[in-house]
């Protein structure tokens, strides 16, 4: 463990220790979320993607392990995360190819106009639900009080590039929301996927892709975590062992 601006910092390990992360011992920490998104990501080697809130930039950087991106722009509003997002593009290898900036999308979307992928695990709860986390980094990573669902998917449409799309996970509880919003907006569902943690229980997250021009919906298999409790599925363990 090392400190890096007063505070502890762990460095953890991805697909079988070939990709480094390092992040506070007691600040926001990646979820499973982060290589399930970056699973559901397209591979188009020599295109170019954004992603909104890219924390210590652990999606950018499993998709570019992947080669699903040549390069991505990854934002984020809190300066000690983007400062150790940089870091870990630079630990990975990847410093030309995760550029990071940080800055609030309400403010800068319109500099990424003609972006054609947009990527994002957005803060998952509205701020009058629940309790709000004391500590600063959690809450902003986790609750909507920087940025909302609705705004995260309205200033994405206005800069997405000619056939572009916009990949988010999300938890089960916004689906309906999302699905009222979207026509409004102009978006088209391209894929849809729920999320299990067990065969048998009811879904508790889900990947969708929305584009800015008309396809026809593919429901993909629903993907289960957990085969049993504490071992994973053979979809699951490939997905975290990239």
């Amino acid at each position: 463990m090392i400190r890096f601006n007063d505070s502890e910092i762990t460095r953890d390990y991805f697909y079988k220790r070939k990709v480094i992360v390092y992040q506070r011992e007691n600040g926001y920490r990646f979820s499973v979320d982060a290589p399930i998104l970056a699973d559901f990501l397209p591979s188009l080697p020599g295109r170019e993607a954004l992603e909104v809130g890219t924390g210590v930039g652990i999606v950018a950087l499993l998709a570019l392990y992947k080669k699903k991106f040549s390069r991505i722009y990854g934002l984020e509003i809190q300066p000690g995360l983007s400062e150790l997002a940089a870091i870990n593009a630079r630990e990975n290898g990847f410093s030309q190819n995760l550029l990071v900036r940080t800055g609030d999308f309400n403010e800068i979307y319109k500099d990424f106009s003609g972006i054609q992928h947009i990527f994002s695990n957005p803060p998952y709860f509205e701020t009058h639900r629940g309790r709000l986390s004391p500590n600063l980094e959690i809450r902003d990573a986790k609750t909507e009080t920087k940025l909302s669902l609705p705004q995260l998917l309205t200033h994405s449409y206005s800069i997405l590039g000619k056939k572009g799309s916009l990949y988010l996970v999300l938890p089960h509880s916004r689906y309906k929301q999302l699905m009222d919003v979207i026509p409004g907006i102009g978006y088209y569902v391209s894929r849809l996927r729920l999320i299990f943690s067990f065969k048998d229980g009811k879904p508790e997250r889900f990947l969708i892709q929305l584009t800015n021009y008309n396809v026809s919906l593919v429901e993909m298999p629903p993907l289960i975590i957990f085969k049993e409790k504490g071992v994973y599925t053979a979809e699951m363990d490939k997905i975290l062992t990239g």
